[in-house]
Formats: C-alpha cells, sequence, structure tokens
C-alpha cells in the first residue's frame, strides 16, 4: 500500500474492467477512495468488491456517461460519498471496426457519444467540483494511435485524436483555476475485453485466444509485447498525483515504443 494519492478522492470511468479497473485499484492502492463507474453496473460492483470487499474506500456506479445527466449525477453521487473529487480518469470507451467506407450515421453517433462526448461530460461536472477546492487532475485516456495511422479504425482513431485536442485547450481554459488536464496515450493493451472478442469470433478457448494475441502484439512495438493493463495504470497515476504537478496539457505515450 502507497501514499501517492493519500486523501485524495478518484473517479475512474470504465472502471469495470481493463485498464480502467487496474487504475482504480492502483489508486485505491495508494491511498484514494475511489468511485468505479461503468455503463455495466453488475461489472462496477464486482470490480468495486474485488478492490476493496469492505466497501470502505470505493463506490461502484451505473452510468450511461454518454448522456449528460448521467454524468452529472455519478460526479454528483461520488461527492455525495466522499465529500469532494480530486481526481478523474476518463478511462470509458468502446470500438468501431472498419475503413471509412463502411462508416454509417449510426456507428459515428455511438463512437462519438462514449469516447468524446462522454469525456467532456464527465470534464464538465469534475472540473467544476475542482475548482470550489481549488484543483484537481483530469486524465483522459487517448490511444497511441491517435498519432499513429493504421487500417480499419478510422473512427476510433479519430475519436481518439479528438481527446488528445480536447485535453489541450481544457488544460487552457483551466490552469489558472488549479486544474490539471493531461492525456495519455496507450499502445496495444491486452485485457480480457479484447481476449473474448478474439475467442468469441474464432471460436476458441480464452487461452487459446490470450496466446495469439500476445503472439500479434509482439510484433508492433519496440518492447515486442503487449502492455498489461497495470502499466497503463502506472502512466495514469502519475499524471493524477502530486509527481507531475508542473504538467498540464501534456500527451504521455505509453505505448511500447509504436509511436516512434
Amino acid at each position: 500500500m502507497g501514499e501517492r494519492l493519500a486523501d485524495k478522492v478518484a473517479l475512474v470511468t470504465g472502471g469495470g474492467g481493463g485498464i480502467g479497473e487496474a487504475t482504480a485499484r492502483l489508486f485505491w492502492e495508494e491511498g484514494a477512495r475511489v468511485a468505479v463507474v461503468d455503463n455495466d453496473g453488475a461489472a462496477a460492483r464486482e470490480a468495486a468488491g474485488k478492490i476493496d470487499g469492505a466497501g470502505e474506500r470505493v463506490l461502484a456506479i451505473s452510468a450511461d456517461l454518454s448522456r449528460e445527466p448521467e454524468a452529472e449525477r455519478a460526479v454528483r453521487e461520488t461527492v455525495a460519498r466522499f465529500g469532494r473529487l480530486d481526481v478523474l480518469a476518463n478511462v470509458a470507451a468502446v470500438r468501431v471496426w472498419g475503413p471509412i467506407t463502411e462508416a454509417t450515421p449510426e456507428s459515428w453517433d455511438f463512437i462519438l457519444d462514449v469516447n468524446l462526448k462522454a469525456v467532456a461530460y464527465c470534464s464538465k461536472f469534475a472540473v467544476l467540483e475542482m475548482v470550489k477546492q481549488g484543483g484537481g487532475s483530469v486524465v483522459n485516456v487517448s490511444s497511441a494511435n491517435a498519432v499513429s495511422g493504421r487500417r480499419g479504425m478510422a473512427q476510433y482513431d479519430a475519436t481518439k485524436a479528438g481527446v488528445l485536442a480536447l485535453t489541450r485547450s481544457m488544460a487552457c481554459d483551466h490552469a489558472a483555476q488549479g486544474v490539471r488536464v493531461n492525456a495519455i496515450c496507450p499502445g496495444p493493451t491486452l485485457t480480457m475485453f479484447h481476449v473474448r472478442r478474439r475467442a468469441a469470433d474464432k471460436g476458441i478457448s480464452l487461452a487459446e485466444a490470450e496466446a495469439e494475441m500476445r503472439e500479434a502484439g509482439a510484433s508492433s512495438t519496440l518492447l515486442k509485447r503487449q502492455a498489461e493493463p497495470r502499466e497503463i495504470a502506472y502512466g495514469i497515476l502519475f499524471l493524477a498525483g502530486h509527481e507531475s504537478s508542473y504538467v498540464t496539457g501534456a500527451t504521455l505515450m505509453v505505448d511500447g515504443g509504436l509511436s516512434v
């Protein structure tokens, strides 16, 4: 157990699994009280229970953050339970596969609502709370492919590039109010979401799918492997805490060298 976020309150979106759950756990281990927010309420509760079985420093919230009133409620419930909000980690995201020629108005609405508008909605209400107490930190999770092109992910990568622009503008708007805003760009990260999807698509076991993904990830980065979610969470922790007190408007690449 550490103290890098001692006495801090954090809200983590997408906390029901993957990078979000790893981030919520690491924040909790470093002394924070943590709201685990996810569209899947059961996943949020399960993750919260695994992090803190007693529930003393963790709160599970089910919310569709693509709707502004739901984002406001998530922030309000966090503050009602813990009394303040110091850190917002915008991790929640969805994917749409395929080139731009296969995009539809519906697919654009879906991915923009979650990957960009939900980040803005959560940030809006979190920043308003942070300003009341003299400051805070917002960490937005983008993607290494916001700056490095690839095939078949046009809509996803466009939204993640939008997150970087939003981060920079928010940093400019709120620095004088003591709110730092930064972004992190993960590279390929092995999460159960991706493992389950490959297993279902190919009709293979989870173990086989994981092995295939580890092998595939070995070719795309300088470090020749995919990240574990906790490795990304450490980057988020750095940007959230006091060690990055002179950092705002920045983009931290945690991508195994993919972008270079």
